[in-house]
């Protein structure tokens, strides 16, 4: 707990949680945990027992959840996880993703929740990176489980722009601010603890 408490600003600002450790054949095996701010001890607002009395915590600290997000199998090199999204939070598995078609991002942009500008020019003139990011969103299953209003909501704070044409989200036809929106949706937008600074997700290069 010591380097905990040397640096202890930058808590909140931990992504995920790895551990290193052996399964009974001996295989190497890492294991992960995402990690959110739920998951920190802010000083004074918990209590732990110690020496038969109960005092407040003094310093920030985190606890940890009951079940992993991810485990590598280091002999093997397999990855195993059970959610894309949330794995992606903390590792960089965007590369390793398939592509959408035309035809598989003209049905994401005809969904429900989305008002597409020019929904054919998006499809047609997707680059690989866009490519990925549909498929992601497509699987993500944000746009099935969160209404416009709510994603509107989230992204207060974000420095991006939602607009909404009724109960559905306005989809760019401007490429950059397309690519932000995608960012946002798939979740690959974090803001640093101490600076405030927004940054992609699984880089430390400043957002667009």
């Amino acid at each position: 707990m010591e380097n905990i408490s040397q640096h202890e600003e930058m808590v909140e600002s931990i992504k995920g949680i790895a551990a290193f450790a052996r399964n009974e054949q001996g295989e190497e095996l890492i294991l992960f945990q995402n990690f959110s701010r739920s998951h920190v001890i802010q000083p004074g607002n918990s209590l732990f027992l110690q020496n038969n009395t109960y005092e407040t915590v003094q310093h920030k600290g985190f606890t940890l959840g009951g079940k992993l997000s991810a485990v590598y199998e280091v002999d093997q090199q397999r990855l195993l996880f059970h959610s894309f999204r949330t794995t992606n939070t903390f590792l960089p598995l965007a590369e390793f993703y398939e592509e959408a078609s035309e035809q598989e991002i003209r049905e994401v942009l005809d969904h429900n929740c989305l008002a597409p500008e020019d929904a054919e020019a998006l499809a047609v003139g997707a680059n690989q990176w866009f490519r990925k990011r549909f498929a992601m969103l497509r699987d993500s299953g944000i746009l099935d489980n969160f209404t416009a209003k709510q994603i509107r909501k989230h992204s207060e704070g974000f420095e991006i722009d939602i607009q909404l044409k009724g109960n559905k989200i306005i989809f760019p036809s401007d490429k950059q601010e397309a690519k932000r929106l995608l960012q946002f949706l798939n979740e690959e937008i974090f803001r640093g603890a101490i600076t405030e600074t927004l940054y992609e997700t699984n880089s430390k290069r400043e957002a667009d």
